[in-house]
């Protein structure tokens, strides 16, 4: 008797989201046990019925969410310590705000990509000086530690890049958006090595702006917002995993 696949071709609606439900699902049920490891991709985008731009999307989630260790070039396992991992607790204002953070989230890759590329055209002297300062003090903060020196900073180099663009309404959209964000970064400093990965991504940002490449700028900035939206997404699924294990222990 043949063995029954427990992957299943997902349904249409945002397919990464399906397949990090099912892997989490299968996780929960020891279909997927600690350690275990997935199949390769070519064979995961068939049986899931997804891209490969889809997969590599859930995966990239299920690795923020610690269900998912992946080694390049050798491929992706269960963590061994995936039940505590994806159990810790990390905030109480995504469940509620989820859609918010997604929208701004949105918002976000539309205004601030445009205004990285518009600040390495026209920003002047000064402006790329404040620029250069903000991300001294966001690395001063995280060598520190500091959450809440963090989020300053990362809000005074978005509104510095803002600002660079030199239009009035985009710099006062970023700033106002800027301020609805405040728990937003909460959760997203809150997760583990997200401090370490905010350096680089911001670094990128500023260096291209410094450099006058409008191209690199928009590039780095709009890789910079993907990933913090990939991790607050990652986020709102380990805490519908965890509502669901609570409901499920009762």
């Amino acid at each position: 008797m043949a063995k029954r696949d427990p992957f299943t071709s997902l349904k249409p609606r945002r397919l990464s989201d399906g397949a990090v439900d099912q892997v989490v699902a299968l996780v929960r049920s020891g279909a997927l046990a600690p350690g275990a490891k997935l199949p390769p991709e070519r064979d995961l985008v068939v049986r899931l019925g997804v891209s490969r731009n889809s997969l590599r999307e859930a995966v990239r989630i299920l690795e923020t969410m610690g269900i998912l260790r992946v080694v390049p070039g050798r491929g992706t396992w269960v963590r061994e310590d995936v039940n505590q991992r994806a159990m810790q607790p990390v905030t109480s204002w995504l469940p509620v705000h989820s859609r918010d953070a997604s929208d701004l989230l949105e918002m976000r890759e539309t205004l601030e990509v445009k205004a990285a590329a518009l600040a390495a055209e026209r920003g002047t002297d000064e402006d790329l000086a404040l620029i250069s300062s903000c991300l001294d003090r966001l690395h001063s903060a995280v060598e520190a530690g500091d959450a809440e020196s963090v989020i300053a900073a990362d809000a005074c180099f978005h509104e510095a890049v803002g600002a660079a663009s030199g239009n009035r309404i985009l710099a006062e959209s970023l700033l106002s958006l800027n301020n609805l964000q405040v728990e937003t970064r909460r959760v997203v400093v809150s997760l583990p090595g997200r401090l370490r990965r905010m350096i680089p991504e911001h670094h990128a940002v500023a260096q291209a702006i410094l450099a006058r490449d409008a191209e690199a700028a928009a590039k780095a900035m709009f890789a910079h917002v993907r990933r913090v939206a990939e991790e607050v997404e990652a986020v709102a699924h380990r805490e519908r995993y965890m509502s669901n294990q609570a409901r499920d222990s009762r």
